[in-house]
């Protein structure tokens, strides 16, 4: 098929979309329990939860880019997930560096993990 997808974007697009739903189901549904295992008291529950139901969306979109590994529209579901996780690492660097619980570090990890992999195989897919 031409313009299908590299194997390693197949890969990277199938751990997210497993990873997404994962967190998604666990930010929706059982906020209060993950949080307490990181020492992290929440206050309202509802901005968990919306990070689970985008979680839950973006782990989704990855599943419909990994079905459809055509270039020319998965091209689209990575341009969207490079916005989101570059927002999200601002947003949970800035936590950590004032003052968010240590153990937060490892969502970050995997948000840095899962910006450079996009963005590398955005670049490589272009070429």
């Amino acid at each position: 098929m031409a313009n299908e997808i590299s194997k390693g974007l197949k890969y990277v697009l199938l751990t997210h979309f497993v990873l997404g739903i994962i967190i998604g189901v666990i930010f929706l549904i059982f906020p209060e329990q993950y949080c307490n295992l990181f020492g992290i008291i929440i206050s309202d529950h509802g901005v968990y939860r919306l990070i689970g139901a985008a979680s839950l969306a973006f782990g989704f979109s990855s599943y419909l880019a990994y079905r459809n590994a055509n270039w020319d529209t998965v091209k689209l579901f990575i341009q969207i997930d490079l916005v989101w996780l570059i927002g999200a690492n601002i947003g949970m660097l800035w936590w950590l560096f004032t003052g968010g619980p240590l153990m937060s570090w490892t969502l970050e990890v995997m948000f840095i993990f899962f910006s450079v992999a996009f963005l590398f195989f955005y670049i490589q897919e272009n070429k």
